[in-house]
């Protein structure tokens, strides 16, 4: 049988930058939790929970009092993580320069714009990578108390799952002492963002320390096939490790280190109620064209609003039946080049505004500030063109968010940038290069003029994939490709969803049910590419109006 809830088989230890909540004072002085929302969050406090697990992480602000005790949730918190009680939180306290430099200066100046492919945005200090390692070194420290903290289960090996481009070096010091206190435990790690290609990534100083870090353990998981043969690569030419790209396997220490696409998905039937339950939000007929991303240097905004621009130029048939709405969410309001990017799109907001509004319409309606959940499904299920079209992204789970919540008939359309994660799985979306404005303009046009019945046909491929694949079957994934899964046996095969193989039965039913026995049989010996055009998918390859009644009076 398949359990309902997804479980460890033995006790997880999540290590994440930051805990599943934060930590705020009150002006009394009293520490209280603010609950985290996220996918991460959703889908493994749960495990831990259940697993009489714990979780390492930092709290959201420096304590200065080491043994100040981490409050328990609140009564009337319904939230993932309002179980986890305060005796499962280890708390990483970190001096505040140190940490500072570290998630300021190294992870989000240096890691984060050059994993995403924009190495000109990156600057490389010392200080800040200094500062890492001693971040690092501080979380493993966390992690091993929190191990030895854990009761020893015979046949129960804890699993120590570490996520993310924050504790790339954490692995390593974890395993030594392990194995130095003789305690036996799996390592795995996740990363959230695109991991580069090796000429990208080589320009690191430490890219060597980087790589041995993440080879600490003993499974890597990424959210695309891509990136992990970007990593594969770059173990092979960095650190001369034997690699095999087939099965994606690198040997390093005398280990074998497992690399493992791990696509993570959202919670599918949560956001369906919300899109279900949500108010109408929109008071006009026009259509909407819907954008939602952090306000982010790598979310290709810029380009967004001048592809729209040109649409409104090449097609003014849309003027005042279409527009677009913009939420961009503040982040690191305290960054100059984060500044720069909102004094940049202002402008441009306000010139194609100046430019193309008429007494009754606005093309471009631009919020800047953070939405509730349940407004967000509303615009979700309302719009008629969802662009999620970054220069890059690991995944993007806007993309998703917008499939789950299109439940009304018919549906909108997905348009995914190919360089998000999403672009490489989310296949019945039109894909729009964002880099290229006259193209993605065009892409526009196409998906507000689709036809009814290919609209219905894209949407409910995306939407039964993104329920197959949502949020637990992600930790179900990891758990599998560890081990580590309950009831291991039912879920050998998880990495892999098969159609049922066509037998000749299913052929004689379909020749009954459209040809029958009064027709001449005509064979199409090919089809994607010359009765229809070609489709990024075989599924969306359609037989034109006009060929269907060209085949017929042929017949």
């Amino acid at each position: 049988m398949i359990v309902d809830v997804v479980a460890s088989s033995g006790s997880m230890i999540v290590v994440s930058n930051r805990l599943p909540f934060v930590l705020k004072r009150t002006k009394d002085g009293k520490l209280i939790r603010k609950a985290s929302a996220g996918g991460l969050v959703t889908a493994v406090a749960p495990v831990v929970i259940n697993g009489n697990g714990l979780w390492v992480g930092w709290p959201g602000i420096h304590l200065e009092d080491p043994n100040e005790p981490i409050p328990e949730s609140d009564p009337s918190d319904i939230t993932p993580t309002s179980g986890l009680k305060s005796n499962k939180v280890v708390a990483v306290r970190i001096d505040p320069l140190i940490f500072d430099s570290y998630y300021n200066g190294c992870c989000n100046a240096t890691f984060w714009p050059l994993f995403h492919s924009m190495p000109d945005r990156a600057t490389f200090k010392r200080e800040h990578w200094k500062s890492y390692v001693k971040a690092n070194k501080e979380f493993a420290e966390c992690t091993m108390e929190a191990l030895k903290s854990l009761p020893r289960v015979p046949n129960e090996v804890p699993l120590i799952w570490i996520h993310d481009y924050h504790l790339m070096l954490a692995a390593n010091w974890i395993r030594q002492a392990a194995e130095d206190l003789e305690i036996n435990c799996k390592l795995g790690f996740f990363l959230h963002i695109p991991f580069p290609p090796w000429d990208i990534f080589r320009l690191f100083p430490w890219s060597d320390e980087i790589l041995q870090g993440m080879l600490g353990c003993d499974m890597v998981g990424f959210h695309i096939t891509d990136y992990c043969l970007n990593f594969v690569d770059c173990c092979q030419r960095n650190l001369g490790c034997r690699v095999d790209r087939k099965n994606l396997l690198v040997e390093h220490g005398g280990r074998t280190v497992r690399v493992r696409p791990l696509p993570i998905g959202i919670p599918f039937d949560r956001f369906v109620e919300l899109a279900e339950k949500a108010p109408r939000v929109f008071s006009t007929n026009q259509k909407i064209i819907l954008g939602v991303d952090r306000l982010d240097y790598t979310k290709g905004l810029v380009h967004r609003l001048r592809a729209f621009e040109k649409l409104l130029e090449n097609y003014p048939e849309h003027i005042e039946k279409v527009s677009l709405l913009q939420i961009s969410v503040p982040s690191r309001t305290d960054v100059k080049e984060y500044q720069d990017l909102k004094e940049e799109m202002d402008q441009l907001v306000g010139r194609i505004n100046g430019q193309f509004t008429t007494p009754n319409w606005s093309p471009i309606r631009y919020i800047y500030g953070c939405v509730s959940q349940d407004e967000l499904a509303a615009f979700y299920r309302d719009a008629a063109v969802g662009l999620v079209t970054p220069l890059r992204d690991g995944m993007n789970l806007v993309a998703k968010e917008f499939v789950a919540c299109q439940i009304n008939i018919p549906p909108g359309v997905l348009i995914v940038s190919p360089f998000a994660g999403a672009g490489e799985t989310m296949h019945e979306a039109l894909i729009s290069n964002p880099y290229e404005i006259d193209d993605a303009s065009e892409v526009i046009h196409r998906a507000l003029t689709m036809p009814e019945d290919e609209r219905i046909l894209r949407m409910n491929y995306l939407r039964r994939r993104e329920k197959l694949n949502d949020v637990d079957y992600w930790t179900k994934s990891f758990l599998s490709a560890m081990g580590s899964l309950l009831t291991q046996e039912d879920h050998d095969d998880i990495g892999s969803i098969t159609m049922p193989a066509v037998t000749l039965d299913d052929f004689d039913e379909y020749l009954a049910k459209y040809i029958g026995n009064t027709h001449k049989l005509a064979l199409l010996l090919d089809y994607d590419g010359t009765l229809a055009p070609i489709a990024p998918h075989p599924d969306l390859a359609i037989i034109p109006t006009e060929t269907k009644k060209y085949t017929s009076e042929t017949l």
